[in-house]
């Protein structure tokens, strides 16, 4: 039998780390450093697992920051089953309260989410109390009926059709609960963005009082100069708020 975690591939400079959860384990990678820091808690996209969001973990941790990228339940690295954020906000708060015990975090908490990691990531700000000082989400999709209206993919759409409840198209979409925000938040969207147009960040910066990053040029998932775009802004943001 595979160890969730264990079965994730090993990479440079990173611990693989798992966490325990009343009914499962999450996987992933930690960036430690050897002194109090501020900490990042990375979540990745539908289809992706852990390892995807090493790219901006790696550039937190150049500047200082503990770094932790976890696959989300179901995804390679952890038990469970995929529900595409249904069980997404309890889980991520007890991985923060994880986090700020594992490591010697000190200063802001950012939960940073991509995609399906960032409609996780806003889920979790808008109903649990978490150590979180603050939240990204990039290319989120924020409602969830709007997005499969208007998404090019049909894959998506199947998938919504297959995997959501009736309740999980208000209670699972994060404009349902954008008044109810806990935390600063920053919602970065690209120009090119076909599966999650900029209208789902623009809607919940709107209804929320967030920050909006438009980035030009970017399509759904950011590239190496978007996440450095990105990454640079959290920082500088993360200090100053």
């Amino acid at each position: 039998m595979t160890i969730p975690g264990l079965d994730l591939p090993a990479l440079p400079g990173a611990e693989r780390v798992t966490v325990p959860l009343p009914d499962g384990v999450l996987g992933g990678y930690g960036w430690a450093q050897p002194q109090l820091a501020p900490a990042v808690l990375l979540l990745h996209g539908w289809g992706q697992d852990a390892s995807a969001m090493a790219g901006p973990a790696r550039l937190f941790a150049q500047a200082g920051w503990h770094a932790v990228s976890l696959s989300s339940r179901g995804w390679r690295g952890s038990s469970g089953c995929d529900d595409y954020g249904r069980s997404g906000a309890l889980q991520t708060r007890l991985a923060l309260n994880w986090l700020s015990k594992q490591m010697a975090v000190q200063g802001p908490v950012v939960m940073l989410g991509f995609s399906m990691g960032g409609l996780i990531a806003l889920l979790t700000a808008t109903t649990q109390d978490t150590p979180a000082t603050h939240v990204v989400a990039v290319s989120a999709p924020t409602d969830l009926r709007r997005v499969y209206e208007t998404a090019s993919l049909n894959i998506l759409r199947r998938y919504y059709d297959a995997v959501l409840t009736p309740e999980q198209w208000q209670d699972g979409s994060p404009l349902t609960h954008a008044h109810t925000l806990k935390v600063p938040a920053l919602l970065v969207v690209g120009t090119e963005d076909q599966v999650c147009p900029r209208e789902e960040g623009r809607s919940f910066a709107a209804a929320s009082g967030a920050r909006l990053l438009e980035i030009g040029g970017m399509a759904h998932e950011p590239r190496e100069p978007d996440w450095s775009a990105i990454v640079q802004e959290t920082l500088a943001w993360a200090r100053l708020s």
